[in-house]
């Protein structure tokens, strides 16, 4: 296994000789780093003993080491005064401890390769699983700076009183925005592992919302991994650049393109082209397939967002299919979903159809209830939105449903923020939503 005892000795040696050394190497390495049982075992009493504020010298570790039954194991007083001698250690010793996190990380590459090896060996039914589990495996070694640890309440409400002093300092909104200033007062921004299910009914305009809002995120600088089980990327594709260039879809499609609008449909390309916008159009994908594709997507990007386009159009997993139960399988995709924005750290949108029940409703304004086929997405979801416009001018006439032309945009569940409604005008022609200036109304 790759190795290097010569750099252990030199890092424990400037350790024992520098206290600050000694603090540095006790945040940037750990027990794993040393391959040698002797060296690992000083350096996890050292930092025992750091913790529990002794000082840390040959003698006394000697003490230390000799009271747990370590001291002859790893090579007695003689080995403590030679590493303690080593004065030429403090020169380099930042370099060797490179080197230690380097051989680490080749051990655990080693360790996880055999790992994935005897998994392709003994894989399940669905290989999908095994390719999730073998990008897990391999990404966690990359990301081994970023260690778990729990935290002490003084310690959380300090960091929460820094935060809150810089947020006063430079006021603005955290997390993913979504473009519309209203939704994002009311949401205070979409925060990594967060689920938000917007539901609405078929034709009510929520492949275009999301569609939008994903170019508004990308926009304000987010990566966003669209996608797409029901649209190909090239209607997709029509769509975003309908909205962008504000020409309308029908024209995109025949390519009945007047002078005029080149100009603008080549200004909107352009500016298209310059988002971190990535779309998977895979029909039949499952949840462990999105979730791997966008592990791979976002890897290594701060500010990402997953839209999942739709929900119910996710396939179970390869021989689990539940033909008895459909509501079974949508429960155990919206966990899925879940677990997806935490293990990514990033907030996932999951497009949802509403039940037909909404129909024959008076006013036939949406509710939480009508998430189509399973109760789990709402209990789930820590956002829930719901779509609601009129579909003929007669219905917009009415005094219980929403204006020609105007989606309310109502906010069912928020976990951290209020339940309201706020008003976007729908253009057909372009599929671009718009905010309604309430200010001015009447």
């Amino acid at each position: 296994m790759p190795q290097d005892l010569a750099a252990e000795r030199a890092v424990l040696s400037a350790m024992l000789l520098s206290s600050d050394v000694l603090q540095e190497s006790l945040v940037e390495l750990n027990e794993q780093d040393f391959y040698l049982h002797a060296n690992r075992a000083i350096f996890s009493a050292m930092h025992q003993m750091f913790d529990k504020t002794l000082p840390v010298d040959p003698v006394t570790l000697a003490d230390y080491l000799n009271s747990m039954g370590e001291l002859e194991r790893v090579g007695g007083m003689s080995y403590l005064l030679e590493l303690n001698n080593n004065t030429l250690s403090l020169a380099n010793w930042r370099h060797h401890s490179e080197m230690l996190r380097r051989d680490a990380t080749l051990r655990e590459i080693i360790t996880a390769s055999a790992k994935i090896t005897a998994l392709a060996f003994d894989a399940p039914e669905d290989t999908k699983e095994v390719v999730d589990s073998a990008e897990r495996m391999i990404l966690s070694v990359t990301d081994r700076d970023i260690r778990s640890n729990y935290s002490t309440l003084e310690q959380v409400m300090g960091e929460l009183y820094e935060e809150l002093a810089e947020q006063a300092t430079h006021p603005g909104l955290r997390g993913v925005m979504t473009g519309f200033n209203g939704i994002d007062q009311r949401l205070q921004g979409l925060r990594p592992g967060q689920m938000v299910v917007i539901g609405a009914r078929p034709g009510v305009g929520k492949t275009s919302f999301s569609l939008n809002l994903a170019v508004n995120a990308a926009v304000k600088g987010a990566s966003v991994a669209f996608f797409s089980l029901e649209m190909s990327k090239e209607e997709i594709a029509q769509r975003l650049l309908s909205a962008h260039a504000r020409i309308s879809l029908s024209a995109i499609r025949t390519a009945h393109i007047q002078d005029t609008q080149w100009p603008l449909l080549l200004d909107a390309t352009n500016e298209l082209s310059q988002l971190d916008l990535m779309i998977d159009d895979t029909p039949g994908t499952t949840v462990t397939e999105v979730r791997a594709k966008a592990r791979r997507m976002l890897h290594g990007k701060e500010n990402g967002l997953v839209i999942l386009d739709y929900l119910q159009l996710v396939s179970p997993p390869s021989g689990q299919r539940r033909s008895d139960s459909r509501a079974t399988e949508v429960s155990e995709m919206s966990r899925g979903i879940k677990i997806m924005a935490k293990d990514l750290g990033v907030p996932v949108i999951a497009l949802s159809q509403l039940s037909r029940q909404v129909e024959s409703r008076t006013g036939k304004r949406p509710q939480l209830s009508d998430l189509r086929e399973s109760g789990a997405i709402e209990q789930d979801a820590d956002i829930v939105i719901l779509l609601d416009r009129s579909m003929s001018p007669e219905e917009a006439a009415r005094d219980d449903r929403p204006d020609d032309n105007v989606t309310d945009f109502i906010i069912a569940k928020n976990r951290s923020g209020p339940c309201e409604t706020v008003p976007l005008m729908f253009l057909p022609g372009s599929t671009k939503f718009v905010e309604v200036d309430t200010l001015h109304e009447g």
